[in-house]
């Protein structure tokens, strides 16, 4: 498996983290968690960069997310569990990165365009 990179790291925990977020938002408050803080000037970039994000979702929930139409990451679908004696809901889901979130994609919904 290729390494991931900090932008691949970046989405993934901003998508299954703040999924309720608009995309940019969510990026930001990811930073911020991090230690990052984006400067007011800086925003316009943060937006921009969010608004060349695409995500694809498959009818069983599968989400591929790329840029420029390269494959970055594979997310989905999300499962909800519950573990004994904990009355949470809890979520889960499986990640893939780059060619590897392409083929999951491929083979969820074909190579319909």
């Amino acid at each position: 498996m290729a390494e991931v990179t900090a932008e691949q790291q970046l989405l993934a925990d901003a998508i299954l983290r703040h999924r309720q977020y608009p995309l940019a938002t969510a990026l930001r408050r990811v930073l911020l968690a991090a230690g990052e803080y984006v400067p007011d000037e800086d925003a316009e970039l943060l937006y921009d960069y969010a608004a060349s994000v695409f995500i694809d979702t498959a009818l069983d929930g599968f989400h591929l997310v790329s840029r420029d139409e390269v494959p970055l990451l594979g997310i989905g679908p999300l499962e909800l569990f519950a573990e004994p004696g904990n009355p949470a809901l809890l979520t889960r889901c499986t990640v893939w990165y780059g060619a590897a979130a392409q083929s999951e994609w491929k083979r969820r919904v074909g190579e319909q365009p």
